[in-house]
């Protein structure tokens, strides 16, 4: 029987643990170019925005000439920061699990969709999300906090947009979430500012809990 409920995962924050690195990464590039900027700064700016997004702001603020060469240098900096990348705690349990409870499940990130398949990759996570179930901001017009890569998600799985249920970690990515209509699951780290899940359907703290709150959230819809 087909599923009846698509659960739609960011990549950042909920799959892997890649925030901090990215945070690291961003503020480092920051300073290096003169700017004085905080880890908290990095967070405000950058979380959860689509990979486009982040590289339009990274040159506004540095006042560097995004050519072929500083692209490359930035995309370096990334690559040897994910040398560190580690999963996040009990993800793939909850993705299973959600698996179980008779959901199909697709990711949809900001990161470029080559991106995606090394972080899943790296974290063993890349059997649980085929290529076909990927989806990144880089085939659509605009990013998080836009709707567009979860609306391309849910088009391209077979369901409309109140059959899917996301979770995210992000305030930009809740928004998106709330703008495609869908019920959304905020994913609360240690570096999640205060405010970021006011609009989530529902707050988790332990991706354990994941299956519980889909499946009440499904109840629902």
């Amino acid at each position: 029987m087909a599923a009846q409920w698509l659960v739609v995962f960011d990549c950042d924050g909920v799959l892997v643990d890649s925030e901090r690195l990215n945070v690291r990464t961003w503020t480092g590039m920051m300073r290096d170019a003169g700017v004085d900027f905080t880890e908290a700064d990095a967070v405000e700016t950058f979380v959860g925005k689509a990979y486009k997004d982040n590289r339009v702001t990274l040159a506004e603020l540095t006042g560097a000439v995004p050519d072929a060469e500083w692209e490359r240098a930035w995309r370096a900096e990334f690559h040897r920061s994910q040398e560190e990348l580690e999963p996040v705690p009990g993800a793939a349990e909850a993705v299973a699990a959600v698996q179980e409870l008779g959901c199909d499940v697709c990711v949809a990130s900001g990161s470029l969709l080559a991106a995606i398949g090394t972080k899943l990759g790296r974290t063993g996570m890349d059997g649980l999300f085929p290529e076909r179930a990927r989806f990144s901001a880089e085939q659509v017009e605009h990013g998080k906090p836009a709707p567009d890569v979860f609306l391309l998600a849910a088009a391209e799985m077979g369901f409309d947009p109140e059959r899917c249920i996301v979770v995210e970690d992000s305030r930009a990515g809740i928004e998106a979430a709330v703008a495609a209509g869908m019920p959304v699951v905020g994913y609360r780290s240690d570096m999640t500012p205060t405010g970021w899940l006011d609009e989530a359907s529902a707050v988790i703290d332990d991706m354990a809990d994941l299956p519980s709150v889909v499946s009440r959230l499904a109840a629902l819809g």
